[in-house]
Formats: C-alpha cells, sequence, structure tokens
C-alpha cells in the first residue's frame, strides 16, 4: 500500500469593508450601545441597533450620554455634585501637604471601537499593561491601578465624565506627581482566510479477471480559517501635576490582531522619560 500526501491549495484573500458611522449610547452601567439614535424625547430614545431593524426604547435616567455619529456629544448627567466632591478631595489633599514627587498613575485607557461592546473593560485591561510593564523598568513609585480606580471612584469620576477635570486636578486627588493617560482605538478592517487541501492516495497491488494489475482509491482531507484583522493605534500623554504635558505621542500598530494595543504601549514606554530600561 502507497501512501500520497500533498498540498493541493493554500489561498489567502482579505476583504475590506466600508467603516459606517454609527452612534454610541454611553448607559450609567458601563454598557456601550452601538447603532442609531431616532429620536429623542423628554424622558427616553428611540434606538436601534448596528444590523438591526427593530426599535428600542433607553430610559434618559439609565444613560451618561450620547456620541453622535457626526462627533457631537450629548450628556444627560449632571456634574455639580461631582464637581463639589472633586472640590472637597482637593481641599483635604493640600491640607494633609501629601508628596507628589517621583509618584505616578496610570488612568483607565479609552478604549475607542465600533465593533467592541466592552470598551471600558477593555480600558482597565490597557491600563493593567501599562501599569505592569513600567513597573519593571522605571526609578518611580506607580500607584497601584486598584487604588487609582477606588480614588476616581470615590470622587465620582468616571470614564464619561473625566474630561470635565483638569490634569493638575487629577494629580492633587491621586497624590501623584505624573499621570499617565491614553486611548486605544481599534476597528475591524478586513477577513483573512485562508485553506488547505490534501489528497491521500492507496493503491492496491494483485490482478482481477480482466487482467487489471491494481487499483486505487483514496480520500480528500480540505480545512479552512477566517481571522479578522484591526487596525489599532494608541494614543500616550504624561502630565505633571502643574498641568504641564511632558510627554505626547501616537502610534499605529504593527500588528493586526485585537491584542496589538500591548505591544504599541510598551513602544510608546520606552520612549516616554519615566521609562528607565536598558
Amino acid at each position: 500500500m502507497k501512501n500520497i500526501l500533498f498540498f493541493i491549495a493554500v489561498f489567502c484573500y482579505g476583504a475590506v469593508y466600508a467603516q459606517e458611522s454609527y452612534d454610541s449610547v454611553y448607559m450609567k452601567n458601563g454598557d456601550i450601545n452601538v447603532g442609531k439614535v431616532a429620536a429623542i424625547n423628554d424622558s427616553a430614545i428611540s434606538f436601534t441597533y448596528k444590523g438591526e431593524t427593530l426599535e428600542y426604547n433607553f430610559k434618559k435616567a439609565d444613560m451618561s450620554r450620547i456620541i453622535f455619529a457626526s462627533g457631537r456629544v450629548q450628556n444627560f448627567e449632571s456634574l455639580k455634585p461631582i464637581t463639589n466632591t472633586i472640590a472637597t478631595t482637593n481641599t483635604k489633599t493640600s491640607e494633609t501637604n501629601v508628596d507628589h514627587r517621583n509618584k505616578v498613575a496610570i488612568l483607565p485607557f479609552g478604549f475607542l471601537s465600533l465593533n467592541q461592546q466592552n470598551s471600558i473593560e477593555w480600558g482597565y485591561k490597557a491600563q493593567e499593561e501599562c501599569y505592569t510593564y513600567l513597573n519593571k523598568s522605571t526609578t518611580f513609585s506607580l500607584q497601584d491601578p486598584s487604588n487609582t480606580n477606588a480614588l476616581l471612584g470615590t470622587a465620582g469620576i468616571s470614564f464619561e465624565n473625566i474630561r470635565n477635570f483638569t490634569n493638575q486636578q487629577l494629580c492633587n486627588l491621586l497624590g501623584v506627581e505624573y499621570i499617565i493617560r491614553g486611548t486605544v482605538t481599534t476597528n475591524a478592517v478586513s477577513l483573512t482566510s485562508s485553506g488547505s487541501a490534501s489528497y491521500n492516495e492507496k493503491t492496491k497491488n494483485g490482478s482481477d479477471k480482466k487482467g487489471n494489475n491494481s487499483k486505487t482509491s483514496g480520500n480528500v482531507y480540505s480545512s479552512t480559517s477566517t481571522q479578522q484583522n484591526y487596525k489599532t493605534s494608541v494614543l500616550m500623554e504624561i502630565y505633571k501635576d502643574t498641568g504641564d504635558k511632558i510627554f505626547g505621542r501616537d502610534r499605529d500598530s504593527f500588528w493586526s490582531t485585537l491584542d496589538a494595543y500591548k505591544s504599541t504601549i510598551q513602544y510608546l514606554l520606552k520612549k516616554s522619560p519615566l521609562y528607565n530600561g536598558k
């Protein structure tokens, strides 16, 4: 019996899909709904999810903001109580005269994607990745992300309203000299498919009544796989407790995988003044 194994074909193709713009509705429980806002009334909005036609109603009381496809932002949260909270916190910080020198806090990253619903959790993952990598190669004292997030939460600062506070306020609240801020932007851009096939031939020796010397049979095996490709970019900025920016740079990821942001964060950290690795 003779076995012959050979590859018939290996193919790859990429299809780039046009990215349609959608509205993003941010809920107070952390959910982000991507689709189209059809109407807004006094107490609710009418909303259709991306790729669907059924219309839903969301109460304004459950929403924090809407980022429309045009870029316009409509907020539904009152910021006055939060402002009072951080003002009180800053007063207490000044009274205790916290030493900020050589201390660094890393804020949760913004994570922007039309295709990733749980962007807040991805922002926390990027924050942890930044902390873990920098902590290996710096002479500065890094604040644990769990403490950073607890302080922000106690002051009423969330992903939705953090832009309403100055970098100086955030440094004073966290008791650090430097804060690292970052934004990861990722979008699905193409699908790459690959496939292979093989033929397993079997030959049986011998003769039949008609004089044939052999019989041949075989099986064909094939497999295909599809991979989603992503375009990812990372913006990283570092500010002092004086409010001055000491570092700011963005970079597109070389890799096309969903976790490509990790290596890009590492690259930017190596270029920052807080990194002391060789």
